[in-house]
């Protein structure tokens, strides 16, 4: 059985602020932070594959000298601004999650693919997706 969301890359950090930044989450099925992973400015990078919003209990991200991290409370409220159920998730149906990183440990998320955006080491579609439009 092919499980449609194994193809999903759907919360996505885009950095806004003006210098890089470092990113790690702690997703609810491990009990470790992920590797951190840089982010020039004006580039985005995704969460490993199937890791939605809904299912994510921390953020931290470093900026120069300052880190900054969200809770699961904090995140929750991030996550109402993209809405999805559970079996949606599941079956690949909900929307992206944007989370965009304004600098100085301001943070905010959207549905909408923000305009311009550019993925950090890996191509650039036309469709916004970071590893290709889907068929």
């Amino acid at each position: 059985m092919l499980l449609p969301a194994c193809d999903a890359w759907p919360t996505i950090v885009d950095n806004n602020a003006s210098r890089p930044i470092s990113v790690q989450y702690l997703h609810q099925d491990y009990d470790y932070w992920s590797a951190p992973f840089p982010i020039r400015a004006g580039r985005a990078m995704p969460f490993a594959q199937a890791h939605w919003i809904q299912e994510i209990k921390g953020i931290k991200i470093k900026d120069g000298r300052l880190n900054y991290s969200w809770s699961k409370v904090e995140i929750d409220r991030l996550a109402l601004a993209c809405p999805s159920s559970e079996i949606a998730r599941r079956v690949s149906f909900a929307g992206n999650c944007y989370l965009i990183y304004l600098g100085d440990g301001r943070l905010k998320a959207m549905t909408a693919l923000p305009d311009g955006i550019k993925y950090e080491g890996i191509g650039n579609d036309i469709c916004g997706h970071p590893f290709g439009c889907k068929q």
